[in-house]
């Protein structure tokens, strides 16, 4: 058949498996649409970072751009494509799924070498990542270990409902936010400054990211339910069910929103009203989303489960500009 008239999806995996031949489901099951997702997760914590606030808004003068450039490469390398990539992959040698998994539609069976790659290339992202600081080395390290006891048949961490929610808001969204910041100090300000002494505010930001993630996670089970129940899978959704597994993301959300309004007012003395109320709509978005959801939950299709937890990332996306115009908006906006 003409690679021409395909579809999209399958166009990309004809062409690609023409170029690199069996190869190329290597490549797939690190699902590369998820790197622009993480990147921008990871390039929020590098912005939020004290040492880039100062250079970028021109309190401080930061190191040589060739070797900033060079750090936050490195950096993006070892944490986007090394971990996040090799954790999906090692989940996937071991799930087998033939439904639609997050980030990758009609997956193809796993390559057979597909768990040792992946474990491999997971150790390779932290021998990189201690090159850009040793503190952002070992969060590397820690949360390789903490893939493979979420995915590895022996833990099966992922299998025990609560326990793979906190494993995720560790790993995904603390773990992201503070690897962000510490890259960023290393980057602007040098590998012996990137350590685990940080500001009050970056905690915050860092367990409000973590809770927000907490939120997010149950959406990302929803619509997979009626496969992990044939599977046999226990999961959080699973386990609570789709409307009290909605009750707690809004829990968390609440968590999220209260840490984050925290940080904003240990950032400055004194809000710009608008960006603050920005901060403030998104974050009605998400509780709304969560609420129709919970709502609408009985009469929703997997399908239309799966178009949920893309709008919630669309608003994801939204909490990174709004928390990025706080950071910056007396710098941005004021003639102090």
């Amino acid at each position: 058949m003409n690679p021409a008239i395909l579809p999209p999806t399958m166009r990309i995996r004809t062409l690609g498996r023409a170029w690199l031949g069996p190869a190329f489901d290597y490549l797939l099951f690190l699902r590369p649409r998820q790197w622009p997702i993480l990147t921008i997760q990871l390039a929020v914590g590098v912005l939020m970072a004290p040492a880039c606030v100062n250079v970028l808004t021109g309190a401080g003068e930061g190191l040589p751009a060739a070797l900033t450039l060079r750090t936050l490469f490195v950096a993006w390398l070892a944490w986007v494509v090394c971990l996040n990539g090799g954790t999906l992959a090692f989940n996937s040698a071991y799930d087998r799924d033939t439904a639609d998994i997050a980030y990758l539609r009609q997956p193809p069976p796993p390559p057979p070498h597909l768990a040792l790659f992946s474990l491999c290339l997971m150790l390779c992202g932290a021998g990189l990542a201690m090159t850009v600081a040793p503190a952002f080395g070992f969060v590397t390290a820690f949360c390789l270990v903490l893939s493979m006891l979420y995915s590895h048949p022996r833990t099966r961490w992922k299998g025990m409902p609560g326990l793979d929610l906190a494993v995720n808001m560790v790993g995904y969204g603390a773990g992201t936010t503070l690897a962000g910041i510490l890259a960023g100090t290393a980057a602007y300000a040098g590998m012996a400054s990137a350590d685990f002494r940080l500001a009050s505010s970056s905690w915050l930001l860092i367990v409000a990211f973590g809770l927000l993630f907490g939120s997010f996670y149950p959406l990302t089970q929803i619509y997979q339910l009626a496969d992990d129940r044939a599977r046999g899978d226990r999961t959080l959704v699973t386990a609570l069910g789709i409307r009290r597994s909605l009750l707690l993301a809004a829990v968390l959300a609440m968590g999220a929103n209260l840490c984050l309004l925290l940080v904003n007012l240990r950032w400055v003395d004194e809000l710009l009203g608008w960006c603050l109320g920005i901060m403030i709509l998104v974050m009605c978005a998400w509780l709304g989303l969560i609420l129709d959801w919970y709502v609408c939950a009985p009469g929703r299709s997997a399908q239309d489960h799966e178009r949920g937890m893309y709008w919630a990332l669309a608003l994801w996306a939204l909490y990174d500009l709004a928390i990025l115009l706080c950071r910056y908006s007396l710098h941005l906006f004021s003639s102090n």
